[in-house]
């Protein structure tokens, strides 16, 4: 137990009413008339309808089917309440999904306006609106546009429509270009033709239907078109909870041939309406190395620390972990129901035994002491057999990755066929993998929508990769031009090509879940020393190179939060005629990097090592942090009040507590200097966010207080519309005193989830920070975005005096709202508060704020 241990605020009272939202200035945006509406959009909706017609009767469709089968897309400018419910009143039409888009480009006939009522290039927000359609209701939609177009008064329950017409910016028929073109399967399926491979695999993700029997239509309807291609149905999955069904298949690659070079008109499968997506199979995977051997030196003989007897408090979903290496031996529970080490060599796990290696160890060279629990690990990858000599791992192609990874975390907490469940104990499912074809764009991969869901339904805590981008760094100067550059140049001209490369570069499934703890990697390791003819680009603790960046599904603050993960060099690519310098990226096993446990270079060996780089160890060292703060909260359990850790899943105080001990620290100004101009500085906070999140993790700051420092925790449920009041003493020997003051509040919860609201998270929970008690300015992370998901942490601060009475009280009001449809379950939360001042005051504020806690748990 700590000499200074955190602080458990007393309980708070029965829940209050929650507090009214503080919201912002709406922007100005300047809409079309009606009459325009009218010119712009009727000679789409004919376009609509004819396509339609075109369709049909080309397939010789009924149109009176019981199965729609056209997928209308409404794209608006601006948000439509009670959408959803007024499609429903439309026979024959069916909502299907809404996505949100926060980057529509202005145009003449939508823009916003600044103070001066000014056009701007600001871009817009808006909606995408995915509805089944039949005949009748395409009938009934294109009757309430022409009544809307005459300005008559639409029906009781339709007001909606009326709504939509009015901010319409675009209306189509879902097509090819969708459900094909832009998922990446088709570059995936010319390398494989290239290979000569002779079957192909794809995943087919269909418009989840709210019948059991619509859905099975579609699904015969699939089948039977993969069948006439010659293919073959290898796997099924359907999920209503997260509104997911797909269909895995196999293709010969005559037919995948002929898809790639006829026109898409004419091939049915592509045309299938009941299709959203048709996507490569097997890609979530790790990359391989460039280095013909992964050793990099043995493992040095030194005390590796004593065995764990603690059960696993955190499961590792990953590749299958070397066992036996002396760093592993006796410290993992390895649980393969689906026999994946009867085809996994030795030499080829490597991503596995690097992650469990960081998760029990941290970094080799920096000589922590090992994890005092053991590792449950579950094998979900395996060596990809089309890169058998290069250590590629990858998800088995005859695999549906929602289904794996559902069925392994259902297997953890659950009873099957008599077996008890794996893990119940686990509080944190470590996942530091990514889909490389699937990078986030508005709407929410499967894959993410099943985390949510499962990290509500187990109250578990995922702990995510957000991915790394690994392609070279173009930037926007000559080589020649970089040559003559000091080291300070160069780290600008790489901070900004990488800022600038966004698009690129964004987060990879399923890194944007709101759930979820997304990590992102800082470029520190405890090496040194460099690699031969490489460069080390950037200083010490800023965000790497190859982190996959933000912002999260509606704009949430993604990555949350940032860990080392080993120091990325560079290369000047040879393009010396080239007018812009282009910078290679370091992927070998040797310094710089962190420093792993590795099968050896020769059969037989297990105390191999080599260093690695990236936000897989990132997120590795962040689940390591969670099993060691498990053991803080074990010691205050027994504290007074002690028994709320026990109201709250154990889940929630360790991604709050995580959170709590982030911040922007040096980075946040050096991006600030080197990165803030004139058309980013209005939204510049956000701008940055996305690049470092919440900041670095620093878990000291958790695990125990200082005199001058001053931690304390709290939780509970609270239901729709509910609040609760948690009281924070104030130290009385800062009544008046001119001295700087920091105060950080973390608050952290998992919500339920509706996958029929465009909104997705049914809780938002927030709090206002007291600023005006000790009279302090909110601080980094853009006070927006930190209420778009279930994690907002506040850093405040201040040194002008404030005055205040004995025993006062900060009051930190947690409230809770409904944000996708109803809100019928409780939700539960947890709270950190921390208050600091210089060390060198010799204030003991930690002693004051105790004895104040002693004595109101007393007058309760």
């Amino acid at each position: 137990m700590p000499e200074r241990p955190l602080l458990v605020l007393p309980k708070p009272g029965r829940p209050v009413e929650r507090a009214k939202r503080r919201g912002g200035i709406p922007p100005n945006i300047s809409r079309p008339t009606r009459q325009r509406q009218g010119e712009r959009l009727a000679p789409r909706f004919e376009a609509l309808q004819q396509a339609i017609d075109a369709h049909r009767t080309r397939f010789q469709m009924d149109a009176q089917a019981i199965v729609p089968e056209d997928v209308v897309v409404l794209e608006t400018v601006g948000a439509v309440e009670r959408f959803v419910q007024a499609v429903e009143r439309i026979p024959g039409m069916e909502w299907l999904a809404g996505v949100e888009d926060a980057d529509i480009p202005p145009d003449d006939d939508f823009f916003a306006r600044n103070q001066a009522e000014e056009p701007t290039d600001r871009p817009l927000s808006g909606r995408l609106f995915m509805v089944f359609t039949n005949k009748t209701a395409l009938d009934q939609m294109l009757s309430l546009w022409r009544s809307w177009q005459a300005g008559q008064s639409l029906a009781r329950g339709l007001g909606p429509w009326g709504t939509l017409f009015a901010q319409l910016r675009d209306v189509r028929r879902w097509g090819v270009q969708d459900r094909l073109h832009e998922t990446g399967v088709l570059d995936d399926w010319r390398e494989r033709v290239e290979c000569g491979e002779e079957i192909v695999p794809c995943e087919l993700e269909l418009w989840h239907r709210s019948s059991q029997s619509r859905r099975n239509l579609a699904r015969d309807r699939v089948t039977e078109l993969i069948e006439g291609q010659g293919g073959t149905v290898v796997a099924e999955e359907t999920i209503s909870e997260i509104a997911y069904q797909a269909i895995l298949a196999t293709l010969p690659v005559k037919s995948v041939r002929a898809l790639l070079e006829r026109d898409d008109d004419d091939i049915d499968l592509v045309q299938c309406e009941n299709i959203q997506f048709i996507r490569a199979g097997g890609q979530m995977a790790v990359p391989p190395t460039d280095d013909d051997g992964l050793q990099e030196r043995q493992d040095e003989e030194t005390q590796i620390g004593a065995m764990p007897i603690k059960p696993p408090t955190v499961a590792l979903l990953d590749g299958l972990p070397l066992q036996g290496h002396r760093r592993l031996k006796g410290r993992l529970v390895v649980d393969d129901p689906d026999d994946f080490e009867s085809n996994y060599p030795a030499h080829q796990r490597v991503h596995g035994t690097a992650m469990a290696s960081l998760i029990t160890h941290a970094d080799l060279e920096a000589g922590r002491p090992p994890l005092p629990s053991r590792l449950y690990v579950r094998p979900i990858l395996r060596p990809d057999p089309r890169n058998w000599t290069n250590h590629r791992e990858t998800v088995p192609e005859s695999t549906l990755i929602v289904d794996i990874l559902h069925r392994a975390v259902r297997h953890l907490f659950e009873t099957e066929g008599g077996e008890p469940a794996a893990a119940p104990e686990v509080a944190v499912v470590n996942l530091s993998i990514g889909i490389g074809d699937r990078p986030f764009q508005q709407a929410m991969s499967p894959l993410a929508r099943l985390l949510d869901w499962l990290s509500w339904r187990y109250k578990v805590l995922f702990v995510i990769s957000a991915g790394n981008h690994v392609q070279p760094i173009r930037l926007a100067v000559s080589l020649a031009e970089l040559d003559a550059m000091d080291a300070a140049a160069v780290q600008r001209e790489v901070l900004q090509a990488v800022a600038a490369d966004a698009r690129c570069r964004r987060l990879l499934s399923p890194a944007e879940s709101l759930n979820a703890l997304t990590v992102g990697s800082t470029h520190d390791d405890a090496s040194t020393g460099e690699a031969p003819n490489w460069f080390d680009p950037l200083e010490r603790g800023l965000p790497s190179p190859v982190n996959a960046q933000g912002m999260g599904f509606r704009r949430a603050i993604k990555p949350d939060v940032f860990a080392p993960g080993g120091r990325v060099a560079l290369r000047k690519a040879l393009t010396p005629t080239a007018a812009a310098a282009e910078l290679e990226v370091y992927k070998q096993a040797f310094k710089p990097g962190q420093r792993v446990a590795a099968p050896g270079a020769t059969p037989g060996d297990l105390s191999g090592a080599r260093h690695s780089r990236g936000t897989s160890n990132a997120t590795a060292l962040v689940s390591r942090s969670a099993a060691l703060l498990q053991e803080v909260l074990d010691d205050l359990h027994g504290d007074p009040d002690g028994n709320v850790i026990d109201d709250v899943p154990r889940a929630v105080w360790l991604k709050a507590m995580i959170a709590h001990g982030a911040d922007w620290g040096d980075a946040g100004s050096k991006l600030n200097a080197i990165l803030r101009n004139p058309s980013n500085s209005r939204q510049f906070k956000e701008y940055v966010t996305r690049l470092i999140g919440y900041g670095s993790v620093d878990v000291d700051r958790v695990s125990e207080c200082t005199a001058w420092r001053v931690t304390a925790i709290s939780g509970g449920e609270l239901g729709e519309d509910e609040s609760h009041i948690h009281t924070f003493p104030l130290p009385p020997s800062l009544n008046g005193l001119s001295i700087h003051k920091r105060l950080t509040i973390t608050l952290a919860w998992l919500s339920p989830i509706n996958p029929r609201h465009q909104a997705w998270r049914r809780a938002q929970l927030w709090f206002d920070p007291p600023k005006d008690q000790l009279k302090m300015a909110r601080l980094q992370a853009d006070h927006r975005a930190v209420r778009r998901g279930t994690l907002q942490h506040e850093i405040l601060e201040g040194k002008a005096a404030a005055a205040f009475n004995q025993g006062d009280d900060l009051e930190i009001q947690v409230n809770c709202r409904a944000d996708a449809g109803t809100l019928e379950e409780q939700v539960p939360y947890a709270l950190v508060a921390s208050l600091e001042v210089a060390e060198d005051l010799a204030l003991d504020i930690y002693d004051e704020v105790r004895t104040a806690v002693q004595a109101a748990r007393l007058r309760v």
